[in-house]
């Protein structure tokens, strides 16, 4: 509680704080954490890239359905199921690496899931990294929907492309993130390799496209070889925003959307990459 010049208690304006962090097939996470603003400071203990995305599943509906049907959508390169409700969270971090993003979240019981896929197309969610978190009602004296986080830039994440406020430049951002489009969206922020062009990042991380055409083909690359992840969020729905920050050095970066469309392909498919130089 903080105190107005009257000396009287007035709300803090500050979000709360809450670590998660991830193993190879686990999640470290509170049960419970209060409505609110809240940043999320993600760190990964694995050997592998993991995400800390926050979802909702209809009534009546549980993770072993999930799995399921995520594993036939893979499997047919469909669309995933319509009764998850997506809202964000930390996107993808290399292992030994962390990330910040801060967001609102309402009452409500979540699931925390990994969606990272292996090469043969399974979710670590699938593999038992998946965590329950309820949320629980805010305090009289929280701040309210209000007291968003100041950003240094904003992207809006459109059907299918970016808009950006202004250019990224170097040092340290807080990048406010709203999905404006009428689909889900997230947002992965990579620094490219010298010497590495956008196409070769973007066939590495579009599997499906190989999986669907049904030829064999080699392991893509390591993502690590091609780029470094500077930041990004975990799928959100559309009329969300999420604030993440992002220490930027000089170079060639891309944004891009790894969604899955209705049509059953990656929202780099439909386009929605673009590269950015920072300087």
């Amino acid at each position: 509680m903080e105190e107005d010049g009257s000396g009287r208690p007035t709300a803090s304006s500050a979000p709360n704080v809450v670590a998660l962090s991830a193993t190879d097939g686990a999640f470290h996470a509170p049960d419970t954490i209060n409505a609110g603003w809240t940043t999320f400071r993600f760190t990964n203990q694995g050997a592998d890239i993991h995400y800390a995305h926050f979802v909702q599943l209809d009534s009546g509906r549980t993770v072993p359905e999930l799995v399921a049907a995520y594993a036939e959508a893979i499997r047919t390169s469909g669309p995933r199921p319509k009764w998850v409700t997506r809202f964000g969270g930390p996107g993808g971090v290399a292992p030994g690496d962390s990330s910040a993003v801060t967001q609102y979240l309402a009452p409500g019981s979540y699931v925390l899931i990994c969606p990272v896929e292996d090469l043969g197309g399974r979710p670590h969610f699938g593999k038992g990294e998946f965590r329950t978190l309820v949320v629980l009602p805010a305090g009289p004296d929280a701040p309210g929907r209000d007291a968003a986080p100041t950003a240094t830039v904003s992207i809006r994440l459109l059907d299918f492309s970016f808009n950006l406020e202004r250019p990224l430049t170097v040092g340290e951002q807080t990048i406010r993130v709203v999905n404006a489009g009428v689909e889900p969206h997230d947002l992965v922020l990579l620094k490219l390799a010298p010497g590495i062009t956008a196409e070769a990042v973007v066939r590495a991380m579009n599997p499906e496209r190989a999986r669907r055409s049904g030829a064999a083909a080699a392991p893509p690359p390591s993502l690590a070889s091609l780029a470094s992840i500077a930041g990004g969020i975990a799928v959100i729905r559309p009329g969300m925003e999420v604030f993440f920050t992002a220490t930027l050095s000089p170079g060639e970066y891309l944004i891009l959307c790894m969604t899955t469309a209705p049509d059953g392909r990656s929202h780099i498919e439909h386009g929605m990459v673009q590269q950015v130089r920072v300087q």
